[in-house]
């Protein structure tokens, strides 16, 4: 309690705690203007995006009366039919639900006025019954008509069907306007849209005259126009969507129409009857104010003949994040707390002597409590640690390092020669070469080596060491580990091995041994079965030909059946061991690569090489097994166009490639557990002392290479002359 009021005094009469207070209120205030700023900018650029996406929007639907329009230029009559397939095409209610409808308003003087209704009653092409009832509103004789007579869709807006738009003066000064100018048009004035469908519009029309007519001047272009093309819009749905809420949550937008593209005396104006649109309420009815701080920033646009002014508002509070509202706090909570901390340094400084002693002893009894941790660490790894001085040659031994010798803590610090004195004989100058080659080299050095204990007896360890720099002194810091076991484990998994080798290799004779021999009776005794037995069939087949023709049908087909058995058991036995493998390896190679090519349609090449392949039987029959199941593989994945086999005599060794075009093999193929072919051939191989590589890269290809050490002299003599035999067997 004496320390803490101490402390607290200390603490309100210095002059770096208030000059840190004072840092820190101006750094908030700084960052509080940041942050507005930041905001700012945040806001402009939400408008901008804004403004691009609502332009877009009204392009793309004044692209649509554009549309229309173009139509009528693509013929000189349009008819009723026409007009109605394309705006179905169009599908508007899907694709742009802002327009109404689209319609064609054709001029009809006072003198064509009969003949033109009659025309439009008659009009069959998509009412079979037509229009009996069409006639042009308002009522009353004028001299121009500009009757609604194409409208899509019509069940939408059945009380437009022929009216007169041009019976409104500011509709008919509009359209004077767009017959002499050619251009898009708009009243800009809202349209209260009643009925069904009640909602707030607006429309949109453009000229059109005849087709072949000029249209250059005034003069040719009243002459030449007959009427024109209109699009009702639904301000609330074309708004709507036009600004993705979700992106944009906090921005609320209002149009204005400002009038003609050349008229800006009604720039900035807030009129609510010159309102079009609120994307707060979904139309322009009402108009609820925004509470607080806000953003406000406006915009013009052009869109056709008029221009719209844009006002984008947010409030301040709406657009901040929390992080944004709460950074100047954090900032002057961090300002305070590191104007606290750095008057702690120095309170703490100038109170360190006094603190001295008592951290000492902290010190010193965690500096035990680690030592005391580090070695059970140790002796539960079996792994000691060691430091070499090169100048006294004298090192310092960890606990462990001491139990792993087998010896008690000396009294005196041992030296480098009873270091080396405990390494076994066989392996001394090794590790000695290898300390001395990181001391020059400054690399680290890794080895497994023995060691002779106190006791007598040897034990496997593993030393890694690296020099060091100790206060400007070159040292060689270690590491020494017991690995006895694991190197036991290592010789036990090493002789399981060569035992499972071993016995796979018997088990692979005694499957061939088998195979010879059952090939060897199917030959002898069902062969020579079925050879009499053809005999005999063969001879009453001769002697019911004439004699009894049915008997004689059934006999030949009774002798088809054996011949197809016979064909079937030497598959078999061919299957079970190939009689080609008796005339020797090459002979039994370009039999397996005839039969590869007749059975799957590969091309396949066979290099041999000059020298006379003359090998013992278990090794040719481990290649021909090889390159049986290598073929296999070939059909079955690799997706080849190509092989490539050779056979060759490098020094000592029988070298077998085969090489295909396929698609390759995948690094972690191998790895799966169903890549037995591959695992079979790699066994076979070391099974015979050889070597098996793969070379191979997804798209290009596999090339197997699997060399094999030559039998002795005497042997390979011995199986040539036996191969002779099986050949002259096989001629005679």
């Amino acid at each position: 309690m004496r320390l803490s009021v101490r402390f607290i005094k200390a603490l309100l009469s210095s002059t770096v705690w208030w000059l840190g207070v004072a840092i820190s209120l101006v750094l908030a205030l700084l960052v509080a203007r940041m942050v507005d700023s930041k905001t700012e900018a945040v806001f402009d650029y939400q408008v901008n995006n804004a403004q691009l996406a609502i332009q877009t929007r009204m392009r793309s639907y004044i692209d649509v009366l554009r549309g229309a329009n173009a139509l009528f230029y693509t013929s000189k009559d349009v008819s009723r039919e026409q007009f109605h397939a394309y705006v179905s095409q169009l599908r508007l209610e899907q694709s742009f639900p802002g327009i109404t409808n689209l319609n064609v308003a054709f001029h009809v003087t006072a003198a064509e006025k009969d003949g033109f209704e009659a025309t439009v009653r008659a009009d069959t092409s998509l009412n079979a019954a037509g229009y009996p009832d069409f006639h042009i509103t308002p009522a009353g004789e004028r001299p121009d008509y500009h009757v609604l007579t194409y409208l899509e869709p019509l069940h939408a807006s059945p009380l437009s069907f022929g009216l007169d738009i041009a019976s409104i003066d500011l509709v008919a000064k509009t359209l004077a306007v767009a017959r002499d100018t050619g251009q898009l048009v708009s009243s800009g004035r809202l349209i209260q849209v009643a009925g069904a469908n009640q909602h707030v519009g607006m429309a949109m029309r453009m000229p059109l005259y005849r087709l072949g007519m000029p249209a250059r001047t005034i003069k040719e272009r009243r002459a030449a126009y007959y009427g024109s093309v209109g699009a009702g819009f639904d301000i609330s749905k074309l708004m709507l969507g036009a600004v993705d809420k979700n992106v944009l949550p906090h921005l609320r937008y209002r149009i204005y129409d400002i009038g003609l593209s050349d008229d800006h005396s009604k720039s900035g104006t807030r009129d609510p009857g010159r309102l079009m649109f609120d994307s707060e309420t979904g139309d322009a009815t009402r108009s609820p104010a925004l509470s607080g701080p806000v953003f406000v920033k406006r915009v013009a646009m052009t869109v056709g003949p008029r221009v719209w002014e844009v006002e984008f508002t947010a409030s301040k509070a709406d657009m901040k994040d929390e992080f944004d509202t709460s950074l100047p706090h954090i900032v002057l909570v961090i300002g305070l707390f590191a104007a606290g901390l750095l008057f702690s340094i120095i309170y703490s400084l100038t109170s360190a002597r006094r603190r001295a002693v008592e951290l000492a002893k902290e010190m010193t009894k965690d500096l035990r409590a680690s030592e005391a941790s580090l070695a059970e660490a140790q002796h539960m790894a079996h792994l000691g640690s060691w430091l070499l001085d090169i100048t006294t040659q004298t090192m310092t031994w960890s606990a462990e390092t001491f139990h792993l010798f087998g010896l008690e803590r000396y009294s005196a610090l041992p030296d480098y020669s009873d270091y080396l004195r405990r390494i076994h004989e066989e392996d001394r100058q090794r590790v000695q070469s290898g300390l001395a080659k990181s001391l020059r080299s400054g690399e680290e050095f890794s080895t497994e080596h023995r060691i002779v204990r106190q006791d007598g007896t040897t034990r496997w360890v593993q030393t890694i060491c690296r020099p060091s720099n100790n206060n400007g002194v070159i040292v060689l810091r270690g590491t020494i580990m017991d690995i006895t076991e694991r190197k036991q484990t290592v010789e036990a998994l090493k002789r399981s091995r060569e035992l499972l080798r071993e016995l796979t290799a018997y088990q692979d004779r005694v499957k061939e041994d088998e195979r010879r021999r059952i090939a060897r009776e199917i030959h002898d005794e069902l062969g020579q079965t079925l050879l009499a037995l053809r005999i005999d069939v063969s001879m009453l087949e001769a002697r019911t030909g004439k004699s009894h023709p049915r008997l004689n049908e059934k006999v030949r087909s009774a002798l088809q059946y054996i011949d197809a058995t016979v064909r079937t058991i030497r598959t078999i036995i061919n299957n079970l061991r190939p009689a080609v493998l008796d005339l020797g390896l090459t002979a039994a190679i370009e039999w397996q690569v005839n039969e590869f090519r007749r059975r799957s349609g590969i091309s396949c090449d066979l290099v041999l090489g000059e020298e006379e392949f003359a090998v013992d039987d278990a090794r040719a029959t481990t290649l021909f097994r090889i390159l049986q199941e290598s073929l296999t593989n070939v059909i079955r994945h690799a997706k080849a166009t190509r092989v490539r086999i050779e056979l060759t005599k490098e020094e000592e060794h029988l070298v077998m490639r085969i090489a295909d075009d396929g698609i390759g093999i995948y690094p972690d193929a191998r790895k799966n557990g169903n890549s037995f072919g591959l695992v079979g051939v790699e066994e076979r191989v070391h099974g015979l002392n050889g070597k098996f590589v793969i070379t191979s890269m997804p798209g290009k290809g596999t090339t197997l290479t699997i060399h094999i050490p030559l039998a002795t002299a005497e042997k390979p003599q011995e199986n040539a002359t036996g191969a002779e035999r099986a050949r002259s067997n096989r001629r005679e």
